[in-house]
C-alpha cells in the first residue's frame, strides 16, 4: 500500500495503474478475512437455529420452519428475476413470523433469535457478492496487465479456411481449448444448434465443454462453456452482430452452458473495415445469459484477417486459465 500523502497525485495515469497494483497486492488477504467472516457467521446461524429449536415450545413447527426459511433464502440466489426472488423473500418473511410465534411464551427469545437469523443469511449474501467482485476485480486487473503487456502483433496461423486458422490461434493460447480440439464430441463444424425459443441457428464451429458435477440439477460443479465461431466473407454489419447476440443467448439458455467466447471472423479485401455502427455493437454490447440464478456475460468479438498476414481485434481479449470471467450474482 501507498504511503504518505494519499492526495498527493504526479502522474494520474500512473496513480491508477499503482492503485490497482496495490489491491490486486491486498486481494488475497481480502480474500481470507472474508472466508473467515463467512464461517463465523455460518457458525453463529447454527447456534443460533439450536437455540431456536431448543427454546421454541413448538419444536415440530420450529423444526420445520427455520430450516425452510434457510432452503428459501438459498433458492432464492439462484432464481433469475426480481420478481421471483421478491415472492420467495415474502414467503420466507412468512415463515419467520410463524417461526417467531411458535416460541409462544418465550416470544421475547424468538423476537431475538429469528430476526438474527435473518440477518445472518443476509450478511452471508452480502459477503458471497464481495467475494465474487474480488474475483472479478483480480481477474479484471490481470487481464487489463496481459494486454498492455502483449505482443501488438499477432500473426495468422495456417489453415484451410479463416475458421480452422482462427480455431488453431486460440487453441496456441489456451492448452485447454487445444485439448477441446481434439476430443470430437467437444467439436461441431457446421452446427446446427436449436434455441429454447425452437429457432434453429447455425455456426460454422461450436466447441464446447459440458458442464459437471451437479451442474445440472443443483447448480453446483462446473458451468463448462462454449465457443461460438462465425465466418463472414465481408465485414459483418450491426444487424449481423445483433443476429449473433440473438442466437447465442437463444442457444445458450436451451444448452445451459454460457458462451465464453463469440467470434466473427472475416478477412478484409482491399480498404474494408467495420462500419461505425457494428463498432459501437461490438464496443458497447455484450451477450448476457442466466443459468441458476447468475448471470454470465460475454463480449462479441470481430477477428479481421489482414492482408499483411496479422490479426485485428475488436475487442481484444487475451485468454486466461478459464475462458470465463467469474460468474455474476443476479441483481437482488
Amino acid at each position: 500500500m501507498q504511503k504518505g500523502d494519499v492526495r498527493a497525485v504526479e502522474n494520474p495515469i500512473t496513480a491508477i495503474f499503482d492503485l490497482a497494483e496495490d489491491v490486486e497486492a491486498r486481494a488475497p488477504k481480502i480474500r481470507v478475512a472474508i472466508q473467515y467472516a463467512r464461517i463465523f457467521i455460518a457458525f453463529g446461524l447454527f447456534l443460533d437455529a439450536v437455540m431456536t429449536l431448543i427454546l421454541s415450545e413448538g419444536r415440530l413447527l420450529a423444526l420445520l420452519l427455520t430450516p425452510l426459511i434457510f432452503f428459501l433464502f438459498f433458492v432464492r440466489r439462484w432464481l433469475p428475476d426480481p420478481a421471483s426472488r421478491s415472492v420467495v423473500l415474502a414467503l420466507a418473511l412468512i415463515a419467520g413470523v410463524f417461526d417467531v410465534l411458535a416460541f409462544r411464551e418465550a416470544i421475547l427469545f424468538g423476537v431475538i433469535l429469528v430476526p438474527f437469523f435473518f440477518l445472518g443469511l443476509i450478511a452471508m449474501g452480502y459477503l458471497r457478492e464481495v467475494h465474487s467482485f474480488f474475483e472479478y476485480y483480480a481477474l479484471r486487473h490481470r487481464i487489463v496487465k496481459s494486454v498492455r503487456d502483449a505482443d501488438p502483433v499477432v500473426y495468422v496461423p495456417d489453415g484451410k479456411d479463416a475458421t480452422q486458422r482462427v480455431l488453431a490461434f486460440l487453441a496456441s493460447q489456451n492448452p485447454e481449448v487445444a485439448g477441446l480440439l481434439k476430443i470430437p464430441s467437444a467439436v461441431l463444424a457446421p452446427a446446427i444448434l436449436p434455441g429454447r425459443s425452437g429457432m434453429m441457428y447455425q455456426f460454422d464451429v461450436l466447441v464446447r465443454k459440458a458442464s459437471s458435477g451437479l451442474r445440472g440439477f443443483l447448480g453446483f460443479g462446473s458451468p463448462g462453456y462454449a465457443i461460438f465461431v462465425k465466418s463472414f466473407r465481408a465485414p459483418p454489419t450491426a444487424s449481423d452482430f445483433q443476429a449473433i447476440k440473438r442466437a447465442v443467448e437463444d442457444v445458450s439458455v436451451a444448452s445451459r452452458i454460457p458462451p465464453a467466447r463469440v467470434i466473427a471472423v472475416w478477412r478484409a479485401e482491399g480498404n474494408e473495415k467495420l462500419s461505425d455502427s457494428a463498432y459501437d455493437f461490438l464496443t458497447k454490447q455484450v451477450v448476457r445469459v442466466t443459468l441458476y440464478g447468475k448471470v454470465h456475460e460475454c463480449s462479441l468479438q470481430s477477428i479481421e484477417e489482414n492482408s499483411d498476414g496479422t490479426y485485428d481485434f475488436i475487442p481484444f481479449i487475451p485468454e486466461t486459465p478459464g475462458p470465463s470471467l467469474p460468474l455474476i450474482p443476479a441483481a437482488a
